[in-house]
């Protein structure tokens, strides 16, 4: 499977794909996909998408919301008798479902509810289609009118598998934020070049070849309960994109689900590629949050969105050795392992970043950073 993929997106940058591999291999991925949609979406659910959560929820908020700080303070408040609080004791749930729903209704605003990406399709005349779990298909006037006049539509999808790839043995490698050059290995150091296979089987654009792009390989033993990266709901560092980055997901030409008739492969434009050895250790959500999510307090500097969760919907765990295209702007997490053992992890960021956080990131000797890029000396999470 990992030379069929690797070989696809090979011949997908030359222009010579085999269209019936690229047809078998992407109706592969769509039954795999509703297969896991089994489990945490119905057909009804996946009729009302795309949608802005507050639509999706049509402002039926009263039963989110998740414990925070904030709302500790609150209730403590109602039983501290020098408090002004306090007069509100015996009213707590009230009140707490009633800012849960205000919280969450202000939130909703900025948060997009995605299709799976196998739920999403093309048909030959551009019309843009849903899917859900039956060979029938609707089509997306709305999301048809934008594609036709931009060419692309930025809240379609938020992730999307693109395979298995095989990983390279363990050596306790650990850099971060490594700049390269996409598709020269020689700019790997040679401790590093083991994983150029792992970077070609992401289906990157031509236009990502030559330019710098940021590797992070994380090899290490991991305690039961322990999570070897970043826990809790985030999206990646808000500011550290080119400012329209536009990272999209552009669905292949089909017939028909079911036909097996597809005219072309997806089309992942800049985004985040990422893959782990341990299945369940990372988690990914069908959402959108906003751009402008820092400015307006949705999230924090650091990306942080765990008070989203409840209107997210459903997340994805990950597969062992399953690649994943990811945008800047979706919610994931690290997810604490159940048993001890070994995990090698693996993420390619392209080309368009802004800022590079010298006391968390690895400089390659061989490759500099491109001018446009600012060197951040700080520690990010101070």
């Amino acid at each position: 499977e990992y030379s069929r993929i690797k070989n696809r997106y090979f011949h997908t940058r030359n222009g010579d794909i085999d269209d019936s591999e690229e047809d078998d291999s992407r109706e592969e991925r769509r039954i795999h996909y509703l297969k896991k949609l089994d489990v945490t979406y119905d057909n009804d659910s996946i009729l009302r998408l795309p949608a802005l959560a507050s639509e999706f929820f049509e402002d039926n908020f009263s039963s989110f919301g998740t414990w925070n700080v904030e709302l500790r303070e609150l209730f403590i408040g109602t039983r501290d008798k020098g408090s002004n609080l306090s007069t509100l004791r015996g009213f707590e749930g009230t009140i707490l479902r009633y800012i849960y729903s205000f919280l969450a209704h202000e939130w909703a605003k900025y948060v997009t509810r995605t299709l799976p990406a196998g739920c999403i399709g093309r048909l030959r005349n551009n019309e843009i289609c849903r899917f859900s779990g039956t060979p029938d298909y609707e089509v997306l006037e709305d999301l048809s009118a934008v594609f036709e006049k931009e060419g692309k539509a930025p809240n379609w999808v938020a992730f999307a598998s693109c395979g298995h790839i095989k990983f390279p043995d363990p050596a306790d490698r650990n850099i971060n934020m490594m700049p390269f050059i996409f598709g020269d290995e020689s700019s790997l150091p040679k401790d590093l070049q083991c994983y150029f296979e792992c970077i070609q089987a992401c289906p990157y654009t031509n236009k990502e070849i030559g330019m710098v792009g940021y590797l992070t390989v994380h090899e290490s033993h991991v305690d039961p309960n322990a999570a070897q990266r970043r826990e809790g709901l985030h999206i990646e560092t808000p500011g550290n994109f080119v400012k329209g980055d536009g990272s999209t997901f552009t669905p292949a030409r089909e017939h028909h689900w079911g036909n097996g008739n597809f005219y072309g492969p997806d089309v992942y434009q800049g985004g985040i590629f990422m893959a782990s050895t341990v299945a369940d250790t990372s988690e990914v959500f069908d959402a959108l949050v906003n751009k402008n999510a820092v400015k307006t307090g949705i999230v924090d500097n650091h990306g942080s969105c765990e008070h989203l969760r409840n209107i997210l919907g459903p997340g994805t765990k990950l597969e062992t050795n399953e690649l994943i295209w990811m945008t800047d702007r979706t919610p994931h997490e690290a997810l604490p392992q159940t048993c001890p053992g070994y995990r090698q992890f693996f993420r390619v960021v392209t080309s368009k970043v802004s800022h590079w956080f010298s006391q968390h990131s690895t400089p390659n000797p061989l490759v500099g950073l491109p001018d446009h890029v600012v060197v951040i000396d700080e520690n990010k999470f101070e």
